[in-house]
């Protein structure tokens, strides 16, 4: 991406096309709504509801970092006409962990752009609440309900993850071994199906730890900390009326935060439709600090030397 990719304007192109990609599968996902039930999960163009809801996350904050930074009035009006769809679509995914990827990412495009901006945040997420069907208030509702089975769930996997942490710390049990594994750190009490086939821990962190060890986990953290340190170093050598090149830098970094938060609650990492994505994304602060875009007195460090 960052090779190929040689202006801004191709980079804000291909977002707008990512833009309108989203905005069709969320129609699509709102007609299976319409053909069913409104418990209905939708699922959109992809095979499960939470891979949709990934997808749906991560191409909604891309939209609401537009919205935000758009000058002109027609883009507005067409990339918050996106949002309303994805966010819809989100929504009737039922997939909690999207959600509060979604407002984790929210919180920095509100907070870059204008920090008083967050305090409208809790108005618009009643807003949302009380306009929302009954099965979505109540399913928003469940977030904080730790007797909810799916919870107990959870919180079982991550139990029997730790254990398998502590008896292979360093170098983890390896990738792709969790289906042999599981079975044998399973909780005799656990709520889950003891028939149900475990490949993961529904928990990034815990999955890397328990596949790859501690120095597999360092390494996986490190990259994502050199990512946050010069996407925040390029934001800020970019001055307030390079609006389109601080739209893409704030987008990628709220895209990437609210990969991480969903991914406290799922493996995310190991969707590769969610993880293909993501790399895109996380390229555009280095597609912007390629162009002379930044102040002066503030030079650009060549990519290769990152």
């Amino acid at each position: 991406m960052v090779n190929e990719v040689a202006t801004e304007e191709r980079a804000t192109t291909l977002t707008q096309v990512l833009i309108a990609t989203g905005t069709v599968m969320a129609l699509y996902g709102l007609l299976q709504s319409v053909s069913h039930e409104l418990s209905f999960r939708i699922y959109g163009t992809m095979s499960i509801y939470m891979t949709f809801a990934g997808l749906l996350m991560l191409v909604n904050l891309m939209a609401l970092a537009q919205v935000l930074y758009q000058t002109d009035g027609r883009q507005v009006a067409w990339y918050l006409a996106a949002c309303l769809c994805m966010t819809a679509a989100l929504l009737l995914t039922a997939t909690r962990s999207a959600w509060l990827g979604f407002i984790a990412g929210g919180c920095v495009v509100l907070g870059l752009r204008k920090t008083f901006f967050l305090l409208f945040l809790p108005l618009i997420m009643l807003l949302v609440f009380f306009s929302a069907p009954r099965v979505v208030q109540e399913r928003i509702l469940s977030i904080v309900d730790q007797k909810q089975v799916t919870a107990q769930e959870r919180l079982s996997m991550w139990r029997s993850g730790l254990h398998i942490f502590r008896d292979h710390p360093w170098t983890g049990i390896g990738m792709g071994a969790m289906v042999q594994t599981y079975q044998r750190y399973r909780e005799p009490d656990s709520p889950v199906d003891p028939h149900r086939r475990i490949g993961h821990l529904h928990n990034n962190m815990l999955q890397i730890a328990v596949e790859r060890g501690v120095l597999g986990l360092a390494c996986w953290l490190w990259i994502w900390g050199v990512y946050g340190y010069y996407s925040w170093s390029i934001y800020r050598r970019l001055g307030p009326e390079q609006v389109a090149a601080r739209a893409l830098v704030v987008g990628s970094m709220a895209s990437v935060l609210g990969f991480h938060v969903e991914g406290l609650f799922e493996h995310t990492f190991g969707d590769s439709e969610v993880i293909s994505l993501v790399y895109f994304l996380m390229a555009l602060p280095f597609v912007v600090q390629r162009l002379p875009l930044c102040h002066p007195d503030q030079p650009v460090k060549p990519v290769g030397e990152l």
